[in-house]
Formats: C-alpha cells, sequence, structure tokens
C-alpha cells in the first residue's frame, strides 16, 4: 500500500527547500582570504568594527517606504538564548512582531510560517557547526528568499568576514555588542524605512 505524502499545516508557505537547504551543506568553512585590495567603503567598514563598533553596510538600496512594526515581522535567528531574547524584547519594544530560532532546523521550520517574515537576523556560528554565511547564500539561492532583507549580527570582525558577508548579499552588517540604536537603525534601513533614508 502506498505511502501519504506528509500533510502540511494550513500556517505553512509552500517553499521547496529541496537542494537548498540541506543541514549537512550548512556547515562552516574558513572565510576566504582577504583580496589584496578590497573596495574603499569595506575597508572603511572593516576599521570601523575592528574598534568594537557596530557597522552597517548597504549592500542593496531599498525603495523608501512607511513601515508599520505592528505588521512587520522580523526573525531572529540566535543560539544564545539571552541574546535573542534581549533582541526579542528590543524589536516588540519598538513594536515589531518576532519569531526565534535557535538552530539551522528551527530557521527552515520558522521562516516557512506565514506570514513570510519581513526581515531576518542571522548569528553567524549557530549549533552543529552550522555557518550563518551559508544559510546567508543559500537563502540568496531561493527564488522566494533572494531579496529578503538580512542583517548579520556576530562576533566576528576580521575584514574576511566582512568580505564574505558582503560577497554573499547581506544588507547589514553589526558586530556585538550592538547598541539597542544601531540595531534599530540597521532594521530600519534594511526594510526601506522612508525615516531611516532621510537619516
Amino acid at each position: 500500500m502506498p505511502t501519504m505524502p506528509p500533510v502540511k499545516p494550513n500556517d505553512a508557505i509552500d517553499l521547496d527547500f529541496t537542494g537548498v537547504f540541506r543541514i549537512e551543506e550548512l556547515h562552516t568553512e574558513p572565510p576566504p582570504p582577504a583580496p589584496r585590495r578590497p573596495p574603499e567603503d569595506i575597508i572603511i567598514g572593516a576599521r570601523a568594527v575592528k574598534k568594537g563598533n557596530s557597522f552597517i553596510n548597504m549592500t542593496r538600496s531599498r525603495p523608501a517606504r512607511r513601515i508599520d512594526p505592528e505588521k512587520t515581522t522580523i526573525l531572529l535567528v540566535e543560539d544564545d538564548t539571552t541574546t535573542r531574547l534581549i533582541l526579542d524584547l528590543i524589536c516588540r519594544k519598538a513594536g515589531y512582531l518576532t519569531r526565534q530560532a535557535a538552530d539551522a532546523p528551527s530557521f527552515i521550520s520558522a521562516i516557512q510560517k506565514k506570514p513570510l517574515p519581513d526581515a531576518v537576523v542571522l548569528d553567524v556560528e549557530l549549533p552543529g557547526n552550522i555557518s550563518g554565511f551559508k544559510i546567508l547564500g543559500k537563502m540568496r539561492a531561493h527564488p522566494a528568499l533572494r531579496t529578503l532583507p538580512v542583517i548579520i549580527l556576530t562576533v566576528h570582525s576580521e575584514p574576511a568576514d566582512l568580505m564574505q558577508a558582503v560577497t554573499l548579499g547581506t544588507d547589514a552588517y553589526l558586530t556585538k555588542p550592538a547598541s539597542a540604536r544601531s540595531f534599530l537603525d540597521a532594521l530600519s534601513a534594511v526594510l526601506g524605512s522612508a525615516a531611516a533614508q532621510k537619516a
């Protein structure tokens, strides 16, 4: 007797992750060597990061639009519970809706829930030696996630890490610890908030 395929819950988005989000392909690899002369804006950003400051690098311009936080969902992908709860609190105080994930499987589950999140905040080091950079690369290869705004939030501050994130298509890059103001500014910027674009 043939087996029936599992029924997806009604609140799941029908995203085809076949060949995209295979956990075994998300393991960390050493970053590529930094080029001898990276673009000037990357050099400036990398220096700012090395000083311990947060750094925002917009790799894609977004059309200015009014953002209604109460209708805007932010997916927080962070394995450290304390950090994730702090980010959740910051987002909720600003009026945003949130969704949380602590590892790659919970990220895949969370991103398939309706509605698709409006932005993703992504750590680089996740449990099981999973790389946030790999997740970002897979997102950019997926038709439904290609333009979804992503903020990398990480302790990694080397120029090679920054270059890798920018090359893979991050919209912003923040180093930990980032201030709540820097984090919210980055969020507004990647979402295309009209207020952020005037700043």
